[in-house]
């Protein structure tokens, strides 16, 4: 792949990932709320703890997401493409375009995501698979299977975040 070419699809998926989570950021602890409030009201408590996050609680998941795609952007740059864990990382980005737009359809309007996914996830997605296809830059075997690893990481991700915002608010000196 060219040095060009390499960078924008590269260190480009670092950047689309970076401002399409900045909207998640910015957009769920609010969501998460009236989603919880509204689970809360129809009896489903439940589903109101599951939803509901603190504002701690996403940014550090978001961090912790945001490492492994640091590291497959270097990786990408550093293998012009080539590597499993930047391929495989390209590839869960664009599959979970699918995952806002549903649960956007099945929620009737707007889930935190949904505004950056046409062109920051499935349109960027798209392009820099297009543009490993026009370097011939092979498909690397082991990506299906970092996909899935990557995609289990955001789950994890999220419990963590949140064990760690409960034994920080534990920590706390209270009057």
């Amino acid at each position: 792949m060219t040095d060009a070419a390499a960078r924008w699809a590269t260190w480009g998926l670092l950047g689309a990932w970076t401002l399409h989570d900045l909207e998640e950021a910015i957009t769920m602890p609010g969501w998460t709320q009236r989603a919880a409030d509204a689970f809360d009201r129809q009896g489903l408590a439940v589903y109101a703890r599951i939803v509901r996050r603190s504002r701690e609680e996403i940014w550090t998941a978001i961090g912790l997401v945001g490492i492994p795609f640091a590291l497959a952007a270097a990786d990408g740059a550093r293998t012009g493409g080539r590597s499993a864990l930047y391929q495989g990382a390209l590839l869960g980005y664009g599959l979970h375009a699918i995952t806002h737009i549903g649960a956007s359809v099945a929620r009737r309007g707007y889930t935190p995501g949904v505004a950056t996914t046409p062109l920051l996830v499935a349109g960027f997605s798209l392009a820099a698979a297009g543009e490993l296809l026009r370097q011939r830059v092979p498909f690397h075997p082991a990506a299906g299977a970092v996909t899935i690893l990557l995609g289990a990481w955001v789950p994890v991700s999220h419990a963590v975040a949140r064990r760690a915002a409960r034994a920080r608010r534990g920590r706390r000196i209270r009057p």
